[in-house]
């Protein structure tokens, strides 16, 4: 009897030779499935960075006195630029040592805050020019020179929506002139610019077919949304400064980086990747970053919201893989903690803008009185950077769709569900927001003003 029963142990414990096939199969089957599955997302990926036809001229990295510019072609050709002035008469001259299709041509030596035309070539023969081919420099670093900033939000989907936004944009520009200056500075997008995958082809359909006539005048600097990483296309498609080109502290990464533009320090963030632990590579970046910088102005651009109750919700750490919630606990109190006076973000395609606020980095039922230390739309803050002296955020999401959802958040003024984009005028110790809709209807306006105060600021959170 005892020789039955330990014969049938033995079945179960000492697996016969074919259950060693069977499981050599198993195995197999399961690593050639995930083999499968990576080469796919790897072949999507790779054939999704190319895209084969013309791409209108686009400018990159405008500083004070460079400036890349870049185009594509439907053949390779040797591409050379010519940059001029008033009279016509080339002042660079600069040509690829190459054929290629995909053209990046930078020029340096430029003076600060003055226009430029430009002439591109292909071989030997004039491919573009005209009145309407011109950029301008960066003002000199610090200076007061007055500022207009075209901010997009997840504006990558062609179609009516994105045209009513811009040509509304349009209407409202041409309505209000600056005397003596051109109608915007930079535009900048807080992530998303090309749905679904973030591959070229998207990127040409839902942004530069859409924008091309602007961005040929207007540097444009996009954020890292998570429609941006599914894809290679957004570091081969942008000149972003790694090494401190531009101002700020070297990232060494596009992932994030900064720009000094006039009066202005522009920070932008990658949500997607960063700030997962308290001291990660980005957020040691960060505070350096923010520590060295002396300008009047901090605004910073991130795709996930720290607050948002629209299409997506800054309380579910299910939604967006918590991103969310690791903006508001790791990053935040850092930007508090350096006096930023506005975080840009997207992804919630609505639009919700804050009182000035401080120190909130719990649920909304966490949100206290206490941190709201003014109701607007008219802020105040020190001239100097002072700790915890407030910041305005707002997600901007909406510029080529508008979600509906709750709209409840506490720490938000205005919460709506509508297409829009934003125009920001920055003069001195003024700035003004203008959030403008579809119809060219501003629908939501806030100041902020840098004053000598007497107010008590806590300088660190309480608690």
């Amino acid at each position: 009897m005892k020789y039955k029963v330990w014969g049938k142990a033995k079945a179960v414990l000492i697996p016969h030779k074919r259950h060693h096939v069977t499981l050599g199969v198993v195995i197999f089957s399961i690593a050639l499935i995930v083999a499968i599955t990576l080469a796919v997302r790897l072949g999507m990926l790779y054939s999704g960075v190319f895209y084969t036809g013309e791409r209108e001229p686009y400018l990159q990295s405008v500083g004070m006195d460079s400036v890349v510019i870049r185009w594509q072609s439907k053949e390779r050709v040797r591409g050379r630029v010519e940059l001029y002035g008033g009279n016509a008469e080339a002042l660079f001259t600069k040509q690829e040592s190459h054929s290629r299709e995909d053209h990046e041509i930078s020029v340096n030596k430029l003076k600060p805050a003055t226009r430029y035309f430009y002439r591109l070539y292909h071989n030997e023969s004039l491919y573009k020019e005209g009145s309407d081919y011109w950029f301008e420099t960066a003002p000199v670093t610090a200076s007061d020179t007055p500022i207009r900033l075209w901010l997009l939000g997840d504006p990558g989907r062609s179609g009516k929506s994105i045209l009513s936004v811009k040509n509304a944009m349009q209407t409202w520009l041409n309505k209000n002139p600056r005397d003596g200056y051109s109608d915007l500075n930079l535009i900048i997008s807080t992530g998303d610019s090309a749905y679904d995958h973030g591959t070229n082809e998207e990127y040409q359909k839902n942004l530069f077919s859409v924008h091309d006539d602007v961005f040929k005048n207007y540097a444009f600097w996009p954020v890292y949304g998570n429609r941006d990483a599914k894809g290679w296309s957004f570091f081969n498609l942008f000149n972003l400064p790694t090494n401190a080109e531009l101002g700020g502290v070297a990232s060494g990464t596009e992932r994030y980086y900064s720009v000094d533009y006039g009066q202005l320090h522009l920070i932008f963030l990658d949500s997607n990747e960063g700030g997962y632990t308290a001291n990660d590579k980005m957020i040691k970046w960060m505070k350096k970053d923010l520590e060295t910088t002396t300008q009047k102005w901090l605004i910073v651009f991130m795709h996930h919201p720290p607050y948002t109750r629209g299409k997506h919700n800054s309380n579910d750490p299910k939604d967006s893989g918590n991103r969310m919630f690791n903006m508001r606990n790791r990053v935040i109190p850092v930007l508090e903690d350096a006096g930023v006076d506005m975080i840009v973000s997207g992804h919630s395609h609505s639009y919700e803008r804050s009182f000035l606020i401080d120190c909130h980095y719990g649920l909304t039922s966490d949100f206290k009185e206490s941190s709201k230390l003014q109701a607007g739309p008219e802020f105040r803050k020190p001239v100097g950077r002072v700790p915890h002296s407030g910041t305005v955020y707002m997600v901007l999401g909406s510029s080529a769709e508008a979600v509906n959802g709750k709209l409840d958040h506490p720490a938000m003024a205005v919460s709506e569900a509508i297409l829009g984009s934003m125009i920001i005028d920055v003069e001195s110790t003024s700035l003004v927001a203008r959030f403008i809709n579809n119809k060219a209807e501003v629908v939501d306006k806030f100041v902020i003003k840098k004053m000598s105060v007497n107010d008590s600021y806590k300088t660190e959170c309480a608690g």
